[in-house]
């Protein structure tokens, strides 16, 4: 893993999270009010995300961030969502040794899908939203909280084309704040993160 910037606000994470998910959703504006959300009320951040139709929780709860390169091995040390493989282990080292990655494909129309296939790489404005792992998701170190899908498509061409060198963007969950629900309700996620490392009673 390479940090390419630390401190990153959530302000900034949650802008980039909107803007992609909106587009996705079919070229959707930001919302208009977004310059008036209560950027440092975890809660009422998460009543905003909540009535626009985004993904509350995760992105309010982390007061900085760090946005991270990751390679091939770093993939591998993720999670992704249980809905994807029902009864299986969430973590990807595990999932691709039982040969869940290779065969794996997605349920419904994925703009990346394709692109992924054909050997696209994923750029800045496709950047993935993580989270270090919590119990349930051993032994992964972090969890795809945005992006199970890509990840896996982007693990699964790798490994098809030998092409070990190629990376991807994520913005990475560093500080928590212990005000939030999300945080106050995974107790495991109190420790903040420095340089990949989780250390313990710093918030």
């Amino acid at each position: 893993m390479k940090v390419e910037r630390d401190n990153v606000p959530r302000e900034e994470v949650i802008r980039f999270y909107a803007a992609y998910d909106l587009r996705k959703k079919g070229g959707h504006p930001l919302p208009p009010d977004i310059d008036g959300w209560p950027w440092d009320d975890p809660r009422g951040l998460d009543l905003s995300l909540a009535a626009n139709g985004l993904k509350r929780g995760v992105l309010a709860a982390y007061r900085t961030w760090q946005f991270v390169e990751f390679g091939l091995l770093d993939i591998l040390e993720c999670a992704v969502w249980n809905g994807i493989f029902p009864r299986e282990p969430q973590a990807l080292s595990q999932l691709t040794l039982r040969g869940k990655v290779s065969d794996w494909s997605p349920d419904r129309y994925a703009e990346w899908w394709q692109p992924v296939r054909s050997g696209s790489k994923f750029g800045v404005d496709s950047a993935l939203v993580l989270r270090p792992s919590v119990r349930s998701e051993l032994p992964a170190k972090w969890y795809f909280e945005d992006g199970s899908g890509r990840a896996l498509a982007f693990l699964q061409w790798s490994l098809r084309s030998g092409d070990v060198g190629r990376t991807i963007w994520a913005y990475l969950g560093c500080e928590p704040d212990p005000r939030s629900e999300f945080i106050r309700s995974r107790p495991e996620l109190s420790g903040v993160w420095q340089m990949g490392e989780r250390t313990f009673g710093s918030s």
